[in-house]
């Protein structure tokens, strides 16, 4: 185990806020550790009919377009459930219904506290897309099995979206 000396902040902002800790390590000497803390995300592989709503987006911080399922941040003191119903209306116009939770991913665990939590509904009333202010998004609906193949071939290499396909094929409903 490893054990905090001290923290400075280092940045503070909408989304993240950054630390470096000293640490002292198992044996008695000290390392630092820089760590992103993050209020985690929320991703569902909603159906419609026999397809699954995609969205693609630009991402910034690796500069592409990316396919992935609809998702969203959690917003500060927001509960994970509360928060996939407002990204499912925000990003694909429809609210969810039949709505299963499965275990969340850590996709970085070696700097970043982020958990996504991941979940399959299926869609209920059309309501509208809510998108951000700055969100740019298109929406597409592919089949589980077209989705699979775009994994394979590399056209979605969105971590969240892969293990939320892995989560549909254990649980039977691809």
């Amino acid at each position: 185990m490893e054990k905090r000396i001290n923290s400075q902040e280092v940045y503070k902002g909408k989304i993240i806020r950054v630390v470096k800790d000293e640490v002292e390590l198992d044996d008695g000497s000290r390392s630092f550790r820089e760590v992103v803390y993050h209020n985690g995300g929320v991703c569902i592989a909603l159906k419609h009919e026999d397809k699954y709503f995609m969205v693609k987006q630009y991402r910034y911080a690796i500069g592409k377009e990316m396919y992935e399922f609809p998702a969203g941040k959690i917003e500060l003191n927001e509960q994970p459930d509360r928060a996939i119903e407002r990204e499912a209306i925000e990003e694909t116009g429809y609210s969810a219904k039949n709505i299963i939770k499965f275990p969340y991913i850590i996709p970085t665990c070696g700097y970043d506290s982020e958990k996504i939590y991941l979940y399959y509904g299926e869609t209920d009333k059309q309501l509208g897309q809510h998108l951000d202010i700055d969100e740019r998004i298109d929406l597409f609906k592919f089949t589980y099995k077209q989705i699979e193949e775009m994994i394979k071939n590399g056209e979605i290499d969105d971590s969240k979206t892969i293990a939320l396909m892995y989560q549909l094929k254990l649980n039977g409903l691809e």
